[in-house]
């Protein structure tokens, strides 16, 4: 039998009151090693050396704000879920692997703002705007990972990840969003949901294949509810919209791909059961704090309002106004905050979601659950 989503977010409260973040204690893991976007990038796309991009807006304030004082490459104000899982493991931060001569010994962060799950050159074949038009795909940063296993592996042999903590995801929500800025409908967009799906699990079995035995696996957001794409789809339909003021359509989508990606972690949890797949969701948190945003410090009035953007309501957010330009500022209050620039989350609510992939309810196993 299902526990009630009502049940789940009380258990969620309460290892948020537990406090995660003591940084000490005895942890298998000595290092991390993650895959994914810009909801875990740690400065990859900042270091790109590419032409296609300048000026980027991450480099520039507000962005970094909150907790580092200066812009770091994450799309947000301060720590992502990775910084409070690497935290509450006793690790550090782990660098980006374009920080060329960093001591890669804690772990290292493929991560990159933008990373579809698709390769760059297919889904431009479908005539789909890709941005950044890079190539920074899950295939991509598989490759980046076999390239450097040899120095992470010196002298470990095959039991070399054996105290690893792989990190995958998010990865997909990329790959929806270019067809839906692309003025393509959720429609067009579904029968690629398995495909998105299934380059995600392989890229799980190589990791296997290459010797993880811990790996968590994301599932993707409601994009329905993120500013950019409520400003981009805005309908004057209101049957279109749910109780939280998000598209059902989009989110829809959302919730197949989880589905599916759940289906195929059964599967490999099956195929490799030597190996810990820790199935870890963003999607059911995001709800929470709509449902409950008081009870996560959040303002009830604001969740669909985009914290560093521009234009007001009911989203505050431009398009052309992106935040990192000169005028556009952040909210007064960014802990309240739960949306930050139209498509990223505010670090108050990143550390919400680290805390219910450590204690649960929103990881199974919970990390901390096999971490000691």
């Amino acid at each position: 039998m299902r526990t009630p989503h009502g049940a789940l977010l009380l258990l969620f409260i309460v290892a948020c009151l537990r406090g995660a973040y003591s940084g000490g204690g005895w942890s298998r893991f000595t290092s991390i090693i993650s895959f994914g976007d810009s909801y875990a990038d740690t400065g990859n796309l900042i270091m790109w050396a590419d032409p296609v991009l300048p000026g980027l807006l991450l480099k520039n304030l507000p962005y970094g704000e909150t907790f580092f004082g200066h812009p770091t490459g994450r799309a947000t104000d301060g720590r992502l879920v990775l910084d409070f899982i690497a935290e509450a493991l006793g690790l550090p931060s782990m660098p980006p692997y374009l920080a060329r001569g960093s001591n890669f010994s804690a772990g290292v962060n493929f991560a990159v703002v933008g990373a579809p799950a698709l390769n760059l050159t297919y889904l431009q074949g479908l005539n789909l705007t890709v941005n950044p038009p890079i190539n920074s795909s899950l295939h991509d940063q598989l490759v980046w990972f076999q390239k450097l296993k040899p120095s992470l592996c010196n002298g470990q042999g095959t039991d070399c990840f054996g105290s690893s903590l792989f990190v995958m995801g998010e990865f997909g929500g990329n790959d929806y969003i270019s067809f839906l800025l692309s003025n393509r409908t959720v429609e067009q967009a579904r029968p690629y949901v398995p495909q998105i799906v299934d380059s995600i699990s392989r890229g799980l079995e190589r990791l296997v294949q290459h010797g993880a035995k811990y790996i968590v696996v994301a599932d993707i957001f409601p994009i329905g509810c993120l500013p950019a794409a409520l400003t981009k789809l805005a309908s004057p339909n209101k049957v279109e919209y749910d109780r939280h003021g998000c598209l059902k359509s989009v989110n829809r989508l959302g919730r197949y791909h989880n589905s599916l990606l759940r289906q195929q972690i059964k599967m490999l949890r099956y195929k490799y059961p030597h190996t810990k797949i820790i199935a870890a969701e963003y999607y059911k948190p995001f709800l929470a704090f709509l449902d409950m945003p008081g009870d996560f410090g959040l303002n009830s009035s604001t969740t669909l309002l985009t914290c560093c953007g521009a234009g007001g309501p009911p989203y505050n957010y431009d398009f052309n106004a992106g935040c990192g330009l000169p005028d556009v500022k952040a909210c007064a209050d960014t802990s309240q905050a739960l949306q930050w620039d139209g498509f990223h989350l505010t670090e108050s609510a990143y550390r919400a979601i680290a805390d219910g992939w450590l204690h649960g309810p929103y990881a199974d196993p919970p990390i901390l659950h096999i971490a000691r």
